[in-house]
């Protein structure tokens, strides 16, 4: 296979000035991750599973392999804005539910993304089975969840509460980390179920155990903030989808720290982290 095929490392190198402006550590983190470990090549076709804003199809889209692009998800207002991102022919969007077949035939995707999806599913088993059946033999799914060993800094509301008195807050602003989700996941699980629904797990971790305090929630704050053109000055360059932008002098002072922070992340293997990530094959 020749070397331009395949997604090269100056192409990798690019993931990293794709997510500069990301402030969340987790999310950079997993979605490095994940965009290396599919090993894509030029012209290869990819499925977004649960592609919520059209973040991953965004990075997806800026490596210029000529990928065939697909998404996912049963939130219609999610997809609205997604296309509204896109050209129709860069990507093709379906609304759909991953508890019923997908609208796809069997082994038609080379590459599939699920990040931050199943711990949403009522049964993650059924959804990973009907990811698999899409999935041409030999391809590679990538995914990401939440980590039920996730570190007191991210979230010390819920860690507290669940050391302290066994229990979690379940929605709004403050629940962080079990925002909206039916459960979180231990490393030893996750592998059991990804080994059920017929794949074979070829790698598996932790991700970001150091990060700033309330981070989850500083970002979260400021995502609200965007959208109140009041907030500019401070706000500006703080959009996950931009580059090569200017920042404001709160923006750049929250990316300096968290970055600093970012350094006492290592590449070991951890318990402790944010995100559980996995690289499986069919």
């Amino acid at each position: 296979m020749r070397s331009s095929e395949i997604y090269s490392k100056k192409k990798v190198n690019n993931i990293s000035r794709i997510l500069e402006n990301v402030g969340d550590i987790a999310l950079r983190k997993r979605a490095e991750w994940l965009i290396n470990n599919l090993h894509l090549k030029k012209g290869e076709k990819a499925l977004d599973v649960g592609c919520g804003d059209g973040f991953y199809l965004h990075i997806l889209s800026k490596l210029k392999i000529n990928l065939k692009l697909y998404g996912i998800d049963n939130d219609k207002k999610a997809l609205i804005t997604v296309a509204a991102r896109f050209k129709k022919k860069e990507v093709k969007l379906f609304w759909c539910d991953l508890m019923r077949k997908l609208p796809y035939k069997s082994n038609s995707f080379d590459k599939v993304i699920m990040s931050e999806v199943l711990e949403h599913l009522q049964d993650d088993k059924v959804g990973l089975k009907e990811v698999y059946r899409v999935l041409k033999p030999n391809g590679i799914l990538c995914l990401s969840v939440p980590n039920h060993r996730y570190p007191f800094l991210w979230d010390p509301v819920n860690w507290t509460l669940e050391h302290m008195l066994k229990t979690h807050l379940k929605s709004g602003f403050w629940a962080g980390i079990w925002n909206q989700h039916i459960r979180l996941y231990e490393k030893r699980e996750l592998k059991e179920i990804v080994k059920n629904a017929g794949f074979k797990v070829r790698k598996i971790q932790s991700l970001t155990q150091w990060s700033l305090p309330f981070n989850h929630y500083l970002v979260n704050l400021g995502a609200r903030l965007l959208t109140k053109k009041s907030f500019n000055v401070v706000t500006s360059g703080a959009n996950k989808f931009e580059e090569n932008v200017k920042r404001s002098f709160t923006v750049n002072t929250f990316f300096a720290i968290s970055n600093l922070i970012d350094r006492l992340n290592s590449s070991k293997e951890l318990e402790v982290g944010v995100s559980l990530v996995v690289s499986a094959k069919k």
